[in-house]
C-alpha cells in the first residue's frame, strides 16, 4: 500500500475508535471504582487497537522505516543539543516520582498501571510516530511531518476530554500542551533513531502521571492534583522543554531548507 497522509490518518482514526471510544464506553461500566475503570478502559480496547495496527503494517507491507531511522547525531550537522530532549523527557517523570503517594498505591495497582501505560506508549507511538510519521514523511519534509504528527497527537486526546465533559478552555490548554509534547516525542524518535525509545519514554511519562493522579482515565491523569507542592526542579525542566520544543521546530525547518538546497545544487551540477 502506498504511503500517503490519508492512509496514515485512517490508521489513527481506527486506533482511536478502539482505544478512545471503546475505552470510554468500557470505562463507564466501572462506576466510581477508579482501578476498575482503568482496567476496563485499557486492558480490553488497547490490545485490540494494537493488534489491529500491527496487522495493518503486515498487510500494507511497510518496512523498517516505521520502526527505525538514522539517529540525528549521525547526520550533518550533528545537532548534539537535540540529545537534551530525550534526556529531559526521561528526567522529568523521574523527578515527579516524589509526588506519587506510594502509601496509597497497592503493589497490584502499581503493576496494573505499569502494564496499562506500557500498552498506551506502544500503541500511540506505533500509530503516530510510526505509521503516521512514515506516511507523511514519504511525501513531505521534516517540518510538515513533525507538525502533522504533533497536531494529530494533540487532537486525538480531546475525545476523552469531550466525553468527560471537560470545559472548552481546559481542552484548549490540553491541546497546546500535548502539541508541544508531540513535537518532543518526534525528536525522541529521531535522536534515538528507534521508535521503541519513544514508546518507552511515553509509557514512563504516562505511568508517573497515572500513579500521581490515581488510576482512572487519561483525562484525569493529564490534570496535576491541585494540592501538589511546587517542584522547582520540575518547573526548570518544563521551561527547558518549552524552549527545546521551539528550537526543535526551527531546527526541522532549517533541515528542510538544507535538504532543498542540496537537491537544487545536485540538479544544477548534473550535466
Amino acid at each position: 500500500m502506498p504511503r500517503t497522509i490519508w492512509v496514515g490518518l485512517a490508521a489513527v482514526v481506527v486506533y482511536l475508535f478502539f482505544a478512545a471510544v471503546l475505552g470510554n464506553v468500557f470505562g463507564d461500566l466501572a462506576g466510581d471504582d477508579d482501578t476498575a475503570e482503568f482496567v476496563l478502559s485499557h486492558y480490553i480496547p488497547l490490545p485490540i487497537a494494537i493488534i489491529t495496527a500491527v496487522l495493518f503494517l503486515r498487510w500494507a507491507g511497510w518496512g523498517r522505516s516505521v520502526w527505525a531511522e538514522r539517529p540525528t547525531p549521525t547526520l550533518q550537522p550533528r545537532r548534539w543539543w537535540l540529545v537534551s530532549i530525550p534526556v529531559l523527557m526521561v528526567l522529568l517523570p523521574l523527578v515527579q516520582l516524589v509526588d506519587v503517594p506510594w502509601g496509597a498505591r497497592p503493589l497490584g495497582t502499581v503493576l496494573l498501571v505499569i502494564l496499562g501505560t506500557a500498552m498506551v506508549g506502544f500503541g500511540e507511538e506505533l500509530v503516530l510516530r510510526g505509521i503516521l510519521l512514515d506516511a507523511v514523511r514519504a511525501r513531505h519534509g521534516e517540518l510538515v511531518t513533525m507538525l502533522v504528527t504533533a497536531v494529530v497527537f494533540a487532537l486525538a486526546h480531546i475525545v476523552g476530554s469531550i466525553w468527560a465533559g471537560v470545559p472548552f478552555a481546559a481542552i484548549l490548554f490540553q491541546v497546546a500542551v500535548l502539541f508541544m509534547n508531540g513535537t518532543l516525542y518526534y525528536w525522541v524518535r529521531r535522536v534515538s533513531g528507534r521508535l521503541w525509545v519513544a514508546m518507552a519514554v511515553h509509557a514512563l511519562t504516562d505511568c508517573v502521571l497515572y500513579l500521581a493522579a490515581g488510576p482512572s482515565r487519561p483525562t484525569d491523569a493529564l490534570t496535576q492534583p491541585a494540592d501538589a507542592a511546587p517542584n522547582p526542579i520540575l518547573a526548570v525542566g518544563q521551561t527547558l522543554l518549552i524552549v527545546a520544543a521551539v528550537l526543535g521546530v526551527i531546527s526541522a525547518a532549517r533541515e528542510d531548507h538544507r535538504n532543498r538546497t542540496h537537491v537544487r545544487h545536485n540538479a544544477t551540477a548534473t550535466p
